[in-house]
């Protein structure tokens, strides 16, 4: 069954919950991820939510918001739940100290004209936190909408303005994405997919061994690393198999 990420947002202000939400948004829809997002308008109604507060893999909160705070909300969701993640937005960083008492994943602040950057760089630490190996990505493939499991794509083969998958179990193209090898890699970099030429880009996942100038994956295959790509992708490889080992 396909898992989809779940973030809650809450905050008073209409047009920035609807800013923060369309910033999400395009964000995970770039990413292909599939995600549920719901948006709350007070730390109250938030609140209400008691099973869904479980579920939840972010929450983003405003700080200062009408009748219950941000901080407070965040206090009463850690009374039941110490694993979820937690981000503070406000206008004033003096409000930042409050949030490590509970454990707030990140603080930011928040302005019309830096919060896409703000909340991109949350996301990403969001998606490093959790195993994604796991997940699907749903894309537009020429044979159509398919959606496909992280641990099954090997590489990707840039064909001009085309993208060719390649599954785990052989080398046998299964699907064709109508987007330059460029972008799609900039798309999965979040699942530990790395650029290792102009032509091709390998998931970690599947990586066995990494020598001078070449990568084998564990079906056998070796896919050659440009002179110019070499180092990134040993340190890549290096601190993928260190956080996984």
């Amino acid at each position: 069954m396909d898992y989809k990420l779940k973030i809650a947002l809450c905050d008073d202000e209409k047009r920035f919950l609807d800013l923060e939400r369309d910033i999400i948004t395009e964000y995970l829809e770039q990413k292909g991820l599939p995600f549920y997002l719901d948006c709350f308008s007070s730390g109250e109604e938030l609140l209400e939510q008691k099973e869904n507060l479980e579920t939840y893999d972010l929450i983003i909160l405003d700080v200062e918001m009408k009748g219950i705070d941000g901080i407070s909300t965040a206090k009463k969701i850690r009374e039941n739940n110490d694993k979820v993640n937690i981000a503070f937005l406000s206008a004033h960083m003096n409000y930042s100290t409050d949030g490590y008492h509970v454990r707030a994943l990140r603080f930011m602040l928040k302005t019309t004209d830096d919060l896409k950057e703000y909340m991109h760089e949350c996301l990403d630490r969001v998606l490093e936190s959790i195993d994604l190996i796991d997940r699907e990505v749903t894309l537009d493939f020429t044979i159509g909408r398919r959606s496909v499991r992280i641990a099954d794509i090997s590489y990707l083969k840039s064909s001009g303005n085309y993208t060719s998958f390649y599954t785990a179990e052989s080398t046998k193209e299964t699907y064709l994405l109508r987007s330059p090898l460029r972008k799609v890699t900039d798309m999965l970099e979040a699942f530990d997919f790395v650029s290792v030429s102009a032509k091709e880009t390998v998931n970690l996942y599947h990586v066995s061994d990494v020598s001078r100038y070449r990568i084998t994956l564990d079906n056998g295959v070796e896919i050659p690393v440009s002179q110019k790509k070499y180092n990134e992708a040993c340190r890549e490889y290096t601190l993928y198999r260190g956080k996984n080992v």
